[in-house]
């Protein structure tokens, strides 16, 4: 009797062993496409997903994460380190005397008050009000070879050097590229304590190995709000996602689902950001998921 006893203990113990390593063996390699044991789940997405004409190419993030808000306010842009910085990575070594610069009255009917232009050759530096920088460079033609005798990896690391060498766009990461016949759109995003901050982002063009623009929205992050609440499952946002989207056309792909932070842009002393969950779509669309109430922003 006590053998069988001391038998059924042993199986029972091997039993719950089992399931205990396979559950960290799944929580540390990570990620199937959809939810860990929500089998009903698992179809229901299928469905939804075939239902929108569209499939996914990447896995769903693990659940169960607890956030903050993020309060941001806006960046404010030292307009003479800011111009000496692009200049000095575009070569032109110059000081802040030295570089042509046009003032420009606010206008209050701009969508974004243009606060100065500065030119140096032919590009042109705009500065506008909320923490926004855009360069132009005036039309240029470049060698016919220029595109071509340059690789996709030599480009993005050129561009990588122009963005570390400007101080102010240190904490931003390559984040997805968009690519066209002679031209290539470098898409960075801000980071804040390894937290991608989607709101704050770069854009930026390259024609061959030279930087020809870019369009830059930055916030200043002040810190996260007190109060932490566990995220929505990952597989809950597609589904709220999925219920709004509308999938006419060709069919399309799921190539990013990622959490981080997203806000429109405020004219405002300070605001929280919610954490969102990130879907991007391989035709460059790009939806936010509110990460707190499950709704679309806009």
């Amino acid at each position: 009797m006590e053998l069988s006893r001391a038998k059924t203990v042993l199986i029972f113990a091997f039993l719950f062993l089992n399931i205990f390593l396979f559950y960290h063996l799944w929580q540390e390699e990570g990620e199937s496409i959809f939810a860990f044991g929500q089998e009903e789940e698992y179809f229901q997405l299928e469905e939804a997903l075939e239902s929108a004409n569209l499939e996914m190419d990447v896995p769903l993030p693990r659940s169960g994460k607890r956030v903050g808000h993020l309060v941001v306010k806006p960046w404010q842009i030292q307009r003479g380190e800011a111009v000496q910085a692009v200049w000095n990575a575009l070569d032109f070594h110059v000081d802040s005397s030295s570089e042509s610069i046009e003032e420009h009255e606010p206008d209050l009917e701009e969508e974004r008050v243009i606060i100065s232009r500065h030119s140096i050759e032919d590009y042109q530096l705009i500065i506008r009000n909320e923490g926004i920088i855009n360069l132009k460079r005036s039309s240029k033609t470049p060698p016919e070879d220029a595109r071509d005798n340059a690789s996709q990896e030599d480009i993005e690391k050129a561009a990588d050097d122009f963005v570390q060498s400007i101080p102010f766009l240190q904490d931003y990461e390559l984040d997805y590229v968009q690519e066209g016949d002679k031209w290539l759109l470098l898409n960075y995003r801000q980071l804040f304590d390894d937290n991608p901050l989607y709101a704050g982002y770069l854009q930026l063009s390259m024609d061959g190995l030279e930087p020809t623009g870019f369009y830059l929205y930055r916030l200043q992050p002040v810190g996260y709000a007190e109060q932490e609440r566990e995220v929505i499952p990952p597989s809950t946002a597609l589904l709220r996602f999925l219920e709004s989207y509308s999938g006419a056309g060709r069919k399309k792909s799921i190539v990013d689902f990622s959490l981080g932070y997203y806000s429109q842009e405020y004219d405002a002393e300070r605001w929280e950001i919610p954490p969102v969950w990130r879907i991007r779509l391989n035709n460059g669309e790009v939806y936010y998921i509110n990460a707190f109430t499950g709704q679309l922003e806009r």
